[in-house]
């Protein structure tokens, strides 16, 4: 799965510089909708071409892996949808349309409860029907769906789990929008400054940063690297967003021990714990 990662490190260095391309949304979301069909080409490519060494590796990644860049790629469909729409509207409209949108979304994932569910609780029990290509479990009338037309690269449920992680983040991206029409001056206010600062090696945090990304525990998997960075950079006034991918390297470099830090982290905790028992 190293290969998967590194396609997924790549795209979100690649969305990382969205908005230097350009100030307008759509041109972003253009360029983002881009590198994203870009990554999953890739990734189908190895897929086809390289296929899994077993079938907790193929579940694995119809389950995990493609739906963190799939939903992305609907994602910033469903936001360059919104903002064409609502580019030229006045304020009453646009919140109409957004709150539209929004019970649409509220629907979609109440008629998919048992599969949300499914998703937010992390079973495994049906892992087999859900994620593992050309399953007889998959309804005939849905082996004609334009979701299923690629059969080599599709499952019966990648593409729902997808669905739910993008409704999730367009969920967040409409109730920002909505804030920012109803309360336009609160939403401006500056933003709670953390009287924290990280005082180590930024090197160190950048373990922690990744230890959080692969682990999934934020959003559900969701979160890019560099949302966890900009996150830290907030709450630790620390700059480390710029040089998140450089640590990645460094720490792969490592001949001894990659974890330094994290391991000092466990053993620390370990020892204090320790002595409260005693």
């Amino acid at each position: 799965m190293g290969t998967f990662c590194e396609i997924i490190l790549e795209l979100e260095n690649d969305l990382s510089r969205m908005k230097k391309v350009s100030e307008k949304l759509p041109d972003q979301m253009e360029y983002a909708i881009g590198h994203c069909k870009i990554a999953l080409d890739r990734m189908r490519e190895l897929v086809i071409n390289h296929g899994f060494p077993d079938q907790e590796s193929e579940i694995y990644f119809f389950k995990k892996i493609k739906p963190t860049v799939y939903s992305k790629l609907l994602y910033y469909r469903a936001v360059f949808d919104l903002e064409s729409k609502c580019q030229k509207a006045d304020t009453s409209v646009i919140r109409r349309y957004l709150q539209k949108r929004l019970y649409k979304i509220n629907e979609y994932m109440e008629e998919h409860q048992v599969k949300v569910q499914y998703f937010k609780c992390g079973y495994k029990h049906l892992d087999e029907k859900y994620f593992v290509r050309g399953t007889t479990e998959i309804p005939l009338e849905l082996r004609g769906s334009h979701h299923l037309m690629d059969e080599d690269f599709f499952t019966w449920h990648d593409h729902t789990f997808s669905v739910i992680l993008a409704n999730e983040m367009l969920t967040e991206y409409i109730r920002k929008e909505l804030e920012r029409i109803d309360r336009p001056a609160e939403f401006n206010q500056s933003h709670y400054k953390s009287p924290l600062k990280w005082t180590g090696h930024k090197i160190d945090l950048g373990e922690i940063i990744y230890a959080l990304l692969y682990s999934g525990v934020v959003n559900n998997g969701n979160a890019s690297i560099i949302e966890l960075a900009e996150a830290f950079e907030q709450i630790f006034n620390v700059e480390i967003k710029e040089d998140i991918y450089r640590y990645r390297l460094d720490i792969q470099r490592r001949k001894i021990e990659r974890t330094k830090f994290l391991n000092q982290l466990i053993a620390i905790l370990r020892r204090m714990i320790d002595e409260k028992d005693e």
